[in-house]
């Protein structure tokens, strides 16, 4: 078992990661070395070899990124799955993790004390926000006009990041999430999550700008912009990603 840094209680970490920082393809030595046999097995089922090189990359950066936390080695660090599909540490009782990717970053949240959850998804258009969000979430109708990608994306990664934060899983526990549209404001926020007991939980979304995304080093335009979520349960605020963002 590696030695684990003892933290302040709810301590969190909550980084951006550049998937496509060791270039945009090929094998990733340095990468496939710090998976589990698990990891590369599913690795090896990928059709889709860029595919198989963000998986590879985004599991080893999980993996680095709890070892800085807890000390040890990335390879050594063990993760299992609760039933309801979130990852657990068994050899770190008290610690959470969450991780999410899109557009080649990385969202991945490190946590003592207390549950977390994270999301990140590219902003773009969306046609009939409200509706695609009613899928999961049955009181879309009451956050007003979803067609906007800041109202609806702000929804949808929140949504998200709580039932990761939850344990319960989307579909299970999407029903059980409230959001709530502040007046006058663009996004929407977490009101809580039912079913838990009475516990505190607390959102925070970010609308960051990212070099990534497998941009080439002479792409004009706009940097692509991510929304981020980040849920946590108890007194801590969950923080803002640090890492790629502008």
């Amino acid at each position: 078992m590696s030695a684990a840094v003892r933290p302040p209680r709810a301590a969190v970490e909550c980084r951006l990661i550049d998937l496509h920082a060791a270039g945009a393809g090929g094998d990733d030595p340095a990468a496939w070395s710090v998976l589990s046999e698990s990891e590369r097995e599913r690795a090896d089922r990928f059709r889709d070899p860029a595919a198989a090189v963000v998986y590879v990359r985004s599991r080893a950066a999980v993996r680095r990124t709890l070892a800085g936390v807890l000390g040890g080695s990335a390879a050594g660090v063990r993760l299992a799955v609760e039933p309801g599909g979130r990852p657990v540490l068994p050899e770190h009782p008290g610690w959470y993790v969450s991780w999410s990717r899109s557009a080649g970053v990385l969202l991945v949240a490190v946590r003592h004390g207390g549950p977390v959850g994270v999301d990140v998804e590219l902003v773009r258009p969306v046609g009939a926000g409200g509706r695609v969000l009613g899928t999961v979430y049955p009181d879309a109708a009451a956050l007003g006009g979803l067609d906007d990608p800041e109202a609806f994306f702000s929804a949808w990664t929140l949504l998200e990041a709580a039932v990761k934060a939850s344990g319960r899983g989307l579909a299970r526990g999407g029903r059980d999430v409230r959001l709530v549209r502040p007046p006058g404001s663009a996004r929407c926020a977490l009101g809580g999550i039912r079913g838990t007991g009475g516990a505190v939980w607390r959102g925070r979304t970010d609308r960051l700008a990212v070099a990534s995304a497998g941009r080439g080093p002479r792409a004009a335009g706009p940097l692509p912009r991510v929304m981020t979520a980040v849920v946590t349960c108890g007194a801590t605020e969950p923080p803002r990603p640090v890492g790629v963002a502008q």
